[in-house]
């Protein structure tokens, strides 16, 4: 086996059949639950690209190091440094808004989403073990992946409403492709699930052990051919195998129902309203009270964007939904919302944001619809993605 490590980002190719390789990325960042960087995301593209011109290197495996986490989002602690430096060079107050965004976020932002984007047209089978933690920028790799394995540990979740940024890498796409209300309330709650209701939500391709990993290099090793049927099969053989069914119980499937009614709220009163109501219908459930208590101390500038980006993007490509989030994730590094929630979470560790807003209905109209016009008449970076 050949081994590159550039320190966070494991390259490993493991000889199998026929003078065949099979390719194994981990993220290594363990300490920082795997927290997806620039360097990272250079690291991860590079690679890739090398094996997709490499004919010998059949599929593709992508992991994280450590038992916590595949990947807990992206670095918004460097994001945070950059606004804060930003704003300085300014000589400006945190709550003052910014001109343009810091460079650093917009480097950042544009390679992420080429990335997932990248990912999501790879040629050659790729399988993402979303064991432990995924969450954010980690969830943008998984749903982007052509097969996205879940194990008993897995923790799955979008919960930028703590941060005031939003649903991004791809969420304005698989968050809408989720069966009706579902998405809007993981979007608006950041609530975390398993992974018994990522395959309900047709978030995860396959639910298997997590102490069967072996099993699967094993099984992929003895391939003759490693084509996406071939590992589709081998996925399939170790959930036959798997109890993840039996160890979990599911969070969102009991309430699919009750939540389908979210698919017709336009607005934040709506919302809530039904949120909060279906935690007085289902008074046992703590689960739910803990999302709907996330909704209520979120960022109200973030609940109004959920609810826009989603509907906007309904009928968007995933390119499309790509180009608009760039767009709002750059427009929020602008107005001191993001900065605060993160300030607050990771940096303060205070737990107590100062939101710009009192409440999502304070919100401006005019301050959404900036979040989709942060380029106006240029050019989007990512106006050059298409579908392969």
């Amino acid at each position: 086996m050949s081994t590159v490590n550039d320190g966070i980002v494991l390259a490993e190719l493991l000889p199998i059949k026929q003078g065949a390789k099979l390719g194994i990325l981990t993220l290594n960042k363990p300490k920082s639950l795997n927290a997806l960087d620039l360097q990272m995301v250079e690291s991860l593209l590079a690679k890739l690209k090398e094996w997709e011109a490499d004919s010998s290197v059949k599929a593709v495996i992508l992991k994280g190091a450590g038992e916590k986490a595949f990947c807990a989002g992206g670095d918004v602690v460097s994001m945070y440094k950059s606004m804060v430096e930003e704003r300085r060079k300014q000589a400006i107050e945190p709550t003052t808004d910014l001109a343009r965004a810091p460079a650093f976020l917009q480097d950042f932002f544009t390679r992420e989403y080429e990335l997932d984007f990248y990912l999501a047209n790879y040629p050659k089978a790729l399988i993402c073990w979303g064991n432990g933690i995924v969450m954010g920028g980690g969830l943008g790799l998984f749903a982007a992946s052509a097969f996205s394995v879940v194990t008993e540990s897995s923790r799955i979740a979008m919960p930028e409403i703590t941060i005031g940024l939003f649903p991004d890498v791809g969420g304005s796409y698989f968050l809408n492709r989720m069966p009706a209300g579902l998405g809007l309330f993981l979007g608006v709650t950041g609530a975390s699930f398993n992974a018994i209701d990522a395959k309900e939500l047709r978030l995860a391709s396959h639910a298997i052990d997590a102490d069967l990993f072996s099993s699967l290099i094993e099984g992929l090793s003895s391939l003759e051919n490693i084509s996406h049927d071939a590992v589709r099969k081998q996925l399939e053989l170790l959930e036959a195998k798997s109890k993840v069914v039996n160890k979990l119980s599911a969070k969102l499937v009991s309430l699919s129902k009750d939540l389908a009614t979210l698919d017709t709220c336009t607005n934040s009163q709506e919302l809530t309203s039904v949120i909060h109501g279906l935690v007085e219908k289902h008074p046992g459930n703590t689960w739910l009270q803990k999302a709907s208590a996330t909704l209520d101390r979120g960022s109200p500038i973030t609940v109004r964007l959920v609810i826009e980006q989603l509907i906007r993007a309904k009928s968007m490509s995933l390119a499309e939904a790509f180009q608009q989030e760039l767009s709002m994730a750059l427009s929020c590094s602008l107005y001191g919302e993001f900065q605060e929630g993160v300030r607050a979470l990771l940096i303060d560790k205070d737990q107590s944001p100062r939101w710009r807003y009192s409440s999502a209905e304070h919100v401006p109209d005019s301050l959404i619809e900036a979040h989709f016009n942060y380029f106006n008449d240029e050019n989007n970076p990512l106006s050059h993605l298409s579908t392969r």
